[in-house]
Order: C-alpha cells, then structure tokens, then sequence
C-alpha cells in the first residue's frame, strides 16, 4: 500500500480506537487492524508525526498526542455518554465534545488557585456558562514546543 493511502488508514484506526476506549491504540493493534506490518505502521506514525496531524512522545516514539485526544493523563478529563476521555488543554476539551458532537461534562482545576472548575457543553457549545481560558502560549507558537503547549 502506497504510503499516503496507509496513512490516512492509520490515522482513521488511531481515532476510531481513541473515540472508542479513550486510550491510545498500540502499534500492534493497529497493524492488526490495518493489516500492515509493524515496521509500517512505525513508519507512517512518524510522517504523521512529521506533518503535524498527531504527536509521538520524544524519547519513546509511542503514541502522545491525536489531537484533541491525549494518550496520557492530564488536567482535562472529558466525559460523555459513559465514555471518558484525556485532552491536552481546556481547547482541546472542548474540541472533544465538539468533535463527537455529544454533550460532556469537562473537569480540570483553576490554574491560580486549584479550585475544581467543571465545565459543561451542549455538543456544539458552552451550557450557558461563562469563563475565560488563558493560553500561555499564542496559537502560532503551539508547535515549537506541542509537549509544553
């Protein structure tokens, strides 16, 4: 299979197994799902990585990041329908109820004073409630540095 063809496959696999578990699916899972081998499946992480459509770990070049989704635990627990879910920052919370288009409940904690601060959408937005999210970091430097981001 021609490398553009496999990655738009694995990136498919890698959502669809994120949207269903909340995890991230190991390599092997998604050689066995695509039918592509290892080495494969390895080699199109790493041009997905390269293009920015999903991030791998630094020193382990396992699966970190599919944005919204996050393969490890953060400050931003999303739950919907009985699922639950990682995101790597209060837009990619957000961007995971609008992504699935299901109402969730979102929780995370004040930055200045650690206060629980739940927030809930509808599936297309806020649920009436107000607040303010501070980015540190402006949008068009996300990428020098995605893990700090």
């Amino acid at each position: 299979m021609e490398p553009p063809a496999l990655d738009n496959q694995v990136r498919l696999s890698v959502y669809r197994h994120f949207v269903l578990t909340g995890e991230a699916p190991s390599v092997q899972h998604t050689s066995d799902e695509t039918g592509a081998s290892v080495a494969a499946i390895a080699a199109s992480l790493e041009r997905l990585a390269a293009a920015h459509v999903l991030v791998l770990h630094p020193t382990t070049r396992r699966l970190w990041m599919a944005m919204p989704f996050s393969a490890i635990p953060t400050s931003f627990r999303v739950r919907a329908e009985g699922r639950e879910w990682w995101a790597n920052c209060a837009w990619d919370a957000l961007g995971i109820s609008a992504m699935l288009g299901l109402p969730a409940e979102i929780t995370t904690s004040c930055s200045d004073c650690g206060d629980p601060l739940p927030v809930r959408t509808t599936g297309h937005g806020l649920s009436g409630e107000t607040g303010v999210v501070h980015f540190a970091v402006p949008a068009a430097s996300w990428w020098h540095d995605i893990g700090f981001t």
